[in-house]
């Protein structure tokens, strides 16, 4: 049983590589005012260390450990294919998942995700129309009930206390007729149902925090979460915005990683993020709704399905 659910796993780590090649075009809006930093460029540099062989510069007000800052790429493309969908496992900060590199090593949310995505795969391969693009990840966002919560972007909806039989969530349920049409095709319309509730924000933002996968994001992802609470609670956002930490999602060299979900403007990729591009990331893409180019890795999912 341990081998079989290893198995399906690793195909499932294959599968979630493979992109559709039919993507429906639409304007990401840019924005035109510059970005006030280069990539991971400090607000405050500290001009007597000098500088790393990377262009590393430490921070006079916000410290960052030099030894992870020299590992930091700061140069290569940051750029990946575009995104359709972004389920997130809402499991809470304490989770046992946080304690493993491979959040799916962990029976939980993401392993019964990814197992019951492999069984339904194996029967209905035929039914497939396009190569997914779905990112799965695990956040700190606590669960409502003993049960995980899943959210699903870019519709913004929240499913309640997922249930599971042996690691594969029951087949009767509503999360599953959802995730089974997705699965058909990942630009499938949700079918109707009254157990999706609406999140409430208007934009979620999710860093990777996840220090047991690398400690680059593991450190920075942190402070990270820290700025962008400082700031919306000055900004007076803290009814319109979601901040949480993340599991993996790809580009731990470019941290610090950021996804930012906004209704109407789909979920959007940043890298080399620092805490001092919080403030003009708020002003600039959560008021103003505009990406910002120079740090944006890409599109984790359309504005719109």
């Amino acid at each position: 049983m341990l081998r079989t659910t290893t198995n399906l796993m690793k195909k499932s780590s294959i599968l979630r590589l493979h992109y559709t090649t039919i993507v429906p075009k639409h304007h990401v809006p840019f924005d035109e005012k510059p970005f006030p930093f280069s990539r991971f460029q400090p607000c405050c540099p500290d001009v007597e260390i000098k500088q790393a062989e990377n262009g590393f510069v430490p921070c006079k007000t916000h410290p960052f450990p030099s030894v992870l800052g020299k590992k930091i790429d700061m140069t290569d493309s940051m750029t990946r294919p575009a995104g359709i969908r972004h389920l997130v496992g809402c499991i809470g900060a304490d989770a046992m998942e946080w304690t493993r590199a491979k959040v799916e090593a962990v029976p939980g949310i993401m392993q019964s995700l990814m197992t019951t995505e492999n069984q339904w795969l194996k029967q209905n391969r035929s039914q497939v129309l396009n190569d997914k693009v779905v990112l799965t990840t695990v956040a700190e966002r606590p669960a409502t009930s003993t049960k995980p919560d899943v959210m699903l972007f870019p519709e913004f909806k929240i499913f309640k206390a997922v249930s599971s039989t042996n690691g594969i969530i029951d087949s009767d349920s509503p999360l599953y007729n959802a995730l089974e049409s997705i699965w058909q095709n990942p630009y499938n319309s949700l079918p109707p149902q009254k157990e999706w509730e609406d999140i409430k924000a208007n934009t979620v933002i999710f860093v990777c925090t996840h220090a047991r996968r690398d400690l680059r994001c593991g450190r920075l992802g942190p402070l990270i979460v820290d700025e962008f609470n400082r700031v919306i609670q000055e900004k007076r956002l803290q009814d319109k915005v979601e901040v949480w930490g993340t599991s993996h999602f790809g580009g731990h060299k470019f941290a610090g990683n950021v996804i930012i979900h906004q209704r109407g403007l789909g979920g959007h990729i940043y890298g080399n993020v620092r805490q001092c591009h919080v403030p003009t990331i708020v002003d600039r893409h959560i008021l103003h709704g505009k990406v910002i180019e120079e740090i944006w890795r890409g599109e984790v999912t359309p504005p719109t399905i």
